[in-house]
């Protein structure tokens, strides 16, 4: 091999050791997170149900956002959070993820007990179907007689 093929390997083993050094190490240890009322105000401090807690018994909150739960699930919601955290933190492949779901359970942990201090969230309206909507108004088609 020529002086200049083994500088360019030499050249590339370097890059691929600063590559290596700068990639996480191990397992990311998991801490539990907590937030204020500015994060719980923020752009993302009010996310959405994606996964119902197993042991929760009453209604289904997903797709609900935290503040529209009761204290009660949030805070089963905040403990599944936190095991997805920790799961997530042990495996390498899965530990980018783990930083978002700590803050999560944070801020369901959070609306919980501003939902405590503050007498509980505003209800959401149930629509009503026989009274809302396109059936509520008359049709003017004078195809249809009723």
């Amino acid at each position: 091999m020529s002086d200049d093929t083994l500088r360019r390997i030499e050249q590339k083993l370097d890059e691929l050791l600063k590559m290596m050094k700068a990639m996480p190490t191990g397992t990311t240890t998991y801490s539990q997170k907590s937030v204020d009322d500015s994060d719980l105000d923020g752009k993302y401090g009010n996310p959405a149900v994606r996964i119902m807690a197993k042991d929760w018994t009453g209604p289904d909150y997903t797709g609900w956002n935290f503040s529209d739960c009761p204290a009660e699930y949030l805070d089963l919601h905040a403990k599944m959070l936190d095991a997805f955290a920790k799961k997530q933190a042990a495996d390498p492949v899965k530990a980018k993820y783990a930083d978002w779901s700590a803050k999560d359970a944070a801020r369901a942990r959070g609306w919980a007990a501003r939902h405590r201090k503050n007498g509980g969230p505003t209800p959401r309206p149930i629509p009503d179907f026989e009274l809302d909507g396109p059936a509520a108004a008359p049709t003017t088609d004078p195809d249809f007689p009723f």
